[in-house]
């Protein structure tokens, strides 16, 4: 389900609901994003009088959002048993934005990512780097990750893969405890798993320790192991060495249709505690971490080194590329074939479109400036080009990271 937000329009109800908005502290890399799709309701239907226990250094009163809290709604991330029980028994409506609720049951009604589209676009990314190994980092005691889990299974199943799989039971852990354990888990995971292998963590966190792990083992990534994580925290993304790879949350829209809801239910709907909304995440924001693997063919090795290094500036021809690699351009496409199970031109198209298609999301360049630096003719020549590959238009793919 995919929505973007209406068009503002004056509001015929004048009722303002008074709404509570809890999240993690850790969730503050999205959190923020989430509030942008609460925002984008208010503003449209003038219903929404927002309450958030804002840190300020102690310049403000706090004001926590806990079982005592009162007012018309609330959306939240994650909740307790004792916290459900308290809601409901003043009417307060609740909407949650995770997967996990305590007990067999959910208390509320949720809205989150479609974690099925989670572990399919993981094996889809890894698997285009040319690998036939994957391993994804696990936490059994969380529903997100054994929904992220099952996908990701699939997906490199049916792409005739072979699955890894590494548990690391984060959450069960005592506090003062937890890092060491996790490192431990990670390490005798690691260390087992065949190389080259594609990694999915379970999310950015997750990704951060395998990182650290990685570099205590001596694993280079992306070389060895590329990495992927879940929810584009720009601090974890951004801090790690190599920059993370990671699926974006789509936190904005998520946002959005949670404060829908909730208006909805305030306003007298039932909705029941089963219903959840699953909304597909944005494209994989594409860094270093899965820039290039170290292939088993040390000839497609070089050959697709030099396709990322030039081939995303101007068009390289197969023949140009098989001299540079020091092989017959029959040669070098049987080696493709066999290693990533597409031809050269293919696969220099596949990396020129991806190289276009992150600079459309996450750039604001016009198509003309586009199109001088990847070697195009002109828009028009790229309009072509992004439709023959993607099957969409540039602005098409612009608005997929707006929403």
């Amino acid at each position: 389900m995919k929505r973007t937000a209406p068009i503002p329009t004056p509001s015929v109800n004048t009722h303002r609901f008074r709404v509570g908005v809890r999240f993690p502290e850790w969730a503050t890399g999205f959190g923020f994003r989430l509030f942008e799709g609460l925002l984008d309701f208010q503003r449209n239907r003038a219903q929404l009088e927002l309450h958030f226990d804002q840190p300020s250094g102690g310049d403000l009163l706090a004001a926590p959002i806990d079982r005592n809290w009162n007012g018309d709604g609330l959306i939240v991330f994650r909740y307790t048993r004792e916290e459900a029980a308290a809601w409901r028994s003043r009417g307060i409506q609740v909407v949650n934005l995770s997967a996990e609720f305590p007990g067999d049951q959910p208390d509320f009604p949720s809205i989150t990512v479609d974690n099925r589209i989670v572990g399919k676009m993981a094996v889809e990314h890894l698997e285009s780097l040319g690998l036939r190994n994957f391993a994804y980092i696990h936490e059994s005691t969380r529903r997100y990750s054994s929904e992220r889990l099952q996908a990701f299974r699939k997906a490199v199943k049916a792409c005739g893969g072979y699955y890894h799989q590494i548990d690391v039971p984060a959450s069960s852990f005592d506090v003062s405890e937890r890092p060491q354990r996790i490192e431990n888990l990670m390490l005798n995971g690691l260390s087992s798993l065949p190389r080259p292998c594609g990694i999915l963590a379970k999310d950015d966190i997750a990704a951060v320790w395998t990182l650290k792990a990685m570099l205590k083992l001596g694993i280079r990534c992306p070389d060895e192991m590329p990495l992927l994580g879940v929810t584009d925290d720009i601090v974890f993304c951004y801090t790690t060495d190599p920059p993370l790879s990671s699926i974006p949350y789509p936190a904005r829209e998520i946002g959005f249709e949670a404060a829908e809801l909730l208006g909805r239910m305030m306003r007298g709907e039932l909705v029941k505690p089963t219903h959840r909304v699953m909304i597909p995440p944005v494209p994989v924001a594409a860094r270093e971490s899965t820039r290039r693997v170290v292939l088993a063919d040390d000839v497609v090795t070089r050959a697709m080194e030099i396709i990322r290094s030039e081939g995303i500036h101007k068009p390289v021809h197969v023949s140009t590329l098989s001299r540079m690699v020091g092989v017959s351009r029959e040669s070098l496409r049987q080696r493709f074939q066999a290693t990533l199970g597409r031809s050269p031109k293919e696969e220099i198209e596949r990396i020129r479109s991806q190289n276009l298609c992150e600079k459309l999301r996450w750039t604001e360049l016009p198509l003309e400036v586009i199109a001088e630096e990847n070697g195009f003719a002109g828009p028009a020549e790229i309009c072509r080009f992004i439709k023959r590959m993607t099957g969409k238009t540039p602005g098409a793919i612009r608005r997929e990271q707006k929403q």
